[in-house]
C-alpha cells in the first residue's frame, strides 16, 4: 500500500493534464431531482437498511452451513455490521461536521507523507502538514491498533488456516498468495487515490451527501468486486460452507 502511495505521488503532477481529478465533484442527487435533501436521505437510508437485513436473512451460506453463526449480526466475530455501521456513522458524522471527509486512502497517503517527511522527502500529493493531515494519519495508526485490540478482546487473535476459497484461488502456496496480497494492496491504494476516494471516503462518507459521483464509484466498487469474485471462485461455491467454520 505504501508503494501505491509513492506511485500515485509520481503521477500526481500529470493528473490535471490527463483530465483526472481536475474538477471538484459538487453534483448531488437532491439538486438533480429537485427534491428536499432530508426526505430523500431518509428514504434512501431506510431502503439501504432493508436491503442489508434481507441480504443477511437470505445469505446462502446459512443454508449451506445450518446451525452455524446464527447469533445475529451484533454477535459475529469481533464486530458485526450493525454495531460497526453505527460506530462508523458517528465517526463520519463528526468528520463531516468539521467539513472533512473520512477516508482511509487519504489517511494512508497522509501517514506515508509524515514518514517520508521525517526521512527528508516531501510528497507532491501531500505538500502541506496541518490539522487535516495529522488526524488522517492518526486514523490509520488507530485502525491497526484498534483492530489488534478488538481481536485480542474477542479471542480471535490467533493463526487461522487459509480458507478453502482462498486456497482454491491461489493453490500454489505462500509465494503466490503473498504476491496476490502485495499486488492487491498496491492496486487498491493506487486506484483509490487516482479515483479520489475509497470505500470509506467515496462510499461511506460520500453517500450521506448524496453525491452522484459517490454513487457511481460505489456501484463500480461492488460491481467489479463481485465480478472478480465470480472469476476467482467459479465452480467453488460448495466451499462457502467450509468458510463458515472459520468465522
Amino acid at each position: 500500500m505504501f508503494l501505491g502511495v509513492f506511485a500515485f505521488d509520481a503521477v500526481f503532477p500529470y493528473l490535471p493534464a490527463w483530465g483526472i481529478r481536475s474538477f471538484p465533484q459538487s453534483m448531488t442527487l437532491p439538486l438533480v431531482l429537485d427534491v428536499p435533501y432530508d426526505a430523500l436521505v431518509i428514504a434512501l437510508g431506510v431502503a439501504v437498511l432493508v436491503m442489508v437485513v434481507l441480504a443477511d436473512l437470505l445469505d446462502p451460506a446459512k443454508r449451506r452451513a445450518p446451525g452455524k453463526n446464527h447469533a445475529g449480526p451484533l454477535m459475529r466475530r469481533e464486530w458485526g455490521f450493525a454495531s460497526t455501521g453505527a460506530l462508523a456513522g458517528l465517526v463520519i458524522l463528526a468528520a463531516t461536521a468539521q467539513g472533512q471527509y473520512l477516508g482511509i486512502s487519504g489517511g494512508v497517503a497522509s501517514l506515508v507523507a509524515y514518514v517520508a517527511n521525517a526521512a527528508g522527502f516531501t510528497l507532491n500529493s501531500v505538500p502541506v502538514f496541518d490539522d487535516t493531515t495529522v488526524w488522517r494519519a492518526a486514523l490509520i495508526v488507530g485502525i491497526f491498533l484498534g483492530a489488534a485490540l478488538s481481536a485480542l478482546l474477542s479471542g480471535s487473535f490467533r493463526n487461522v488456516p487459509v480458507t478453502p476459497l482462498w486456497e482454491s484461488a491461489f493453490p500454489s502456496g505462500v509465494k503466490s498468495r503473498a504476491a496476490a496480497v502485495f499486488a492487491g494492496g498496491f492496486l487498491i491504494i493506487f486506484g483509490a487515490l487516482i479515483g479520489g476516494g475509497c470505500t470509506t471516503g467515496a462510499f461511506m462518507a460520500g453517500f450521506p451527501t448524496l453525491s452522484i459521483g459517490s454513487f457511481a464509484m460505489g456501484m463500480t466498487f461492488f460491481g467489479v468486486g463481485m465480478g472478480t469474485a465470480f472469476l476467482l471462485y467459479w465452480g467453488q461455491w460448495r466451499k462457502v460452507a467450509e468458510v463458515q467454520s472459520y468465522r
